[in-house]
């Protein structure tokens, strides 16, 4: 089983990294997390870098989203 992180707009699906197959194959689609608002915008930007940015990214949205979680409001 291979696995290709993708971007479903609300119409189509937009690959972030290259399909490492070739012919048919049969798919399973799993809808992992939605999209913040705020992420939306950087994420057009995510097929002109290279793999390393790119986890860098989802790395600094992925905490910046959680930080938030167990934050007491005063």
């Amino acid at each position: 089983m291979y696995t290709v992180k993708a971007i479903y707009d609300g119409d189509n699906f937009k690959l972030e990294e290259p399909v490492p197959v070739k012919g048919k194959y049969e798919v399973i689609i799993a809808f992992t997390k939605p999209i913040e608002k705020n992420q939306e915008k950087i994420l057009e930007y995510f097929n002109t870098w290279d793999e390393d940015d790119v986890n860098c990214i989802a790395e600094i949205m992925n905490e910046r989203g959680n930080s938030f979680k167990n934050r007491i409001e005063i």
